[in-house]
C-alpha cells in the first residue's frame, strides 16, 4: 500500500499548482496582448482588423497606436497641403523669384521655423541664397561660396543627403561661411534640392529649439525638397520662354520699324517719281515753247542794227532763254536717268 503524502509535500504541490496557474494566466495575457498589438499594427498600416479589448493594457496600447496614427495623419495632411501650395505657386506665379519667396514663406509658416533659405548653384559655381526669411543682411551677403565638404551646405549638395543637427554644440563646421545659421539657432536641417537626379541647390530650415527636427522630418522635407526642385525647373523654363518671347517681340518690333521706314521711303520714292514725271512733262512743254521764243528772239537780235537801243534788251532775252533751255534739259536728263 502506497505511503500517504506528508503535509509538507501537499503544501509544496499546492505551491507548484499555484505557480503554474500564474504562469498560464500570464502566458494567456501575453498572447492576448500580442493579438491586440498585432491587430493595432495592421490598422496603423492601413489594413482592417477586428480587435477585442479585454484589459486595461489593451486600452493603453490602443491609445498609443491611435496617437501615432493621428500624428501620422496630421503630418501627411501637412505634407499634402504644402505640396499642393507649391504646385499652386508654380501655376499662379509667373517668375522664379516670386515662386521661391512664396515657398520660403510657406515653409516658415507651416513648420514654425525661425529661419529658412533656398540656395541654388549659380553659373559661376557658387551656392547663393536666392530667397530667405529670418537671416540677417550681413549673413546673406557673406553666405555665397563654392560647395565643399567642409561646410554643411556643401556636404549636403555634394552627397545629395539630408544633414540634420539638433544640438548647436554638435556643430563642427560652418553652414556656409559662418558657424551659426542665425542668432540663437539651436537646430537645423539641410536638404538637397534635386531635378531629374541632379542636385541644383539646398534647402536650409532652422529653429531656435533643440531637437526640433525629428526623424520623421526626413521623409517629409525630402519629398518637399523634390517638389521644390520640380517647381524651380518649371519656373526656370517659364523664365526662359518669357525671355525668349520678350527677345522675339523686340526683334519683331525692330523688324516692324524697319519695314515701316522702308515703306515710308518707298512712298517717298514713288512720290518723287510721280513728281519727276510731272516735271519732265512740264519741262518738255517748256522746252518747246522756249525753243520757239529763243528762235524768234535770236532772229530779232540778228536783224536789229547795232545802234538800235533795243538790241541790248533783245540780247538779254536771248541769254535768259538759253539759261532756261539749259535748266529744262537738265530736268529731262535726270528723269531719263532715274
Amino acid at each position: 500500500m502506497a505511503n500517504k503524502p506528508t503535509y509538507e509535500e501537499l503544501e509544496q504541490k499546492v505551491k507548484e499548482l499555484e505557480q503554474e496557474s500564474i504562469e498560464r494566466k500570464k502566458t494567456e495575457e501575453e498572447i492576448q496582448n500580442s493579438k491586440v498589438l498585432n491587430g493595432l499594427k495592421k490598422i496603423e498600416e492601413g489594413k482592417y482588423e477586428k480587435i477585442h479589448i479585454q484589459s486595461d493594457s489593451d486600452m493603453e496600447g490602443l491609445s498609443q497606436v491611435i496617437n501615432r496614427i493621428s500624428r501620422k495623419m496630421r503630418e501627411s495632411e501637412q505634407k499634402l497641403n504644402i505640396l499642393f501650395e507649391i504646385t499652386r505657386f508654380v501655376s499662379s506665379l509667373l517668375h522664379l523669384q516670386h515662386v521661391l519667396d512664396a515657398i520660403v514663406d510657406l515653409l516658415t509658416r507651416e513648420f514654425r521655423l525661425d529661419a529658412c533659405s533656398i540656395r541654388l548653384l549659380d553659373n559661376d559655381g557658387n551656392l547663393r541664397i536666392k530667397s530667405q526669411k529670418g537671416l540677417s543682411k550681413k549673413f546673406v551677403e557673406t553666405a555665397t561660396r563654392k560647395p565643399t565638404v567642409d561646410s554643411y551646405s556643401g556636404e549636403c549638395f555634394l552627397t545629395g543627403k539630408i544633414v540634420i543637427v539638433n544640438e548647436a554644440k554638435e556643430i563642427d563646421k560652418p553652414i556656409s561661411t559662418t558657424l551659426l545659421v542665425g542668432e540663437n539657432i539651436e537646430s537645423f536641417a539641410v536638404t538637397p534640392i534635386k531635378v531629374e537626379g541632379n542636385t541644383i541647390g539646398v534647402l536650409v530650415t532652422a529653429s531656435k529649439n533643440k531637437s526640433y527636427f525629428y526623424e520623421r522630418f526626413n521623409d517629409v522635407i525630402y519629398t518637399i525638397a523634390n517638389q521644390i526642385g520640380i517647381a524651380i525647373r518649371i519656373s526656370q523654363l517659364y523664365d526662359e520662354i518669357y525671355n525668349f518671347s520678350q527677345e522675339l517681340e523686340k526683334k519683331v518690333q525692330e523688324r516692324t520699324n524697319k519695314l515701316e521706314e522702308k515703306s515710308k521711303q518707298l512712298i517717298e520714292a514713288e512720290r518723287l517719281a510721280a513728281l519727276g514725271k510731272i516735271a519732265n512733262t512740264v519741262a518738255d512743254e517748256f522746252r518747246n515753247s522756249l525753243t520757239i521764243i529763243g528762235g524768234f528772239a535770236r532772229r530779232l537780235y540778228e536783224k536789229t542794227p547795232d545802234d538800235d537801243p533795243q538790241k541790248k534788251d533783245l540780247g538779254i532775252i536771248v541769254e535768259e532763254v538759253q539759261v532756261l533751255e539749259g535748266k529744262v534739259t537738265k530736268i529731262i536728263k535726270i528723269e531719263k536717268k532715274d
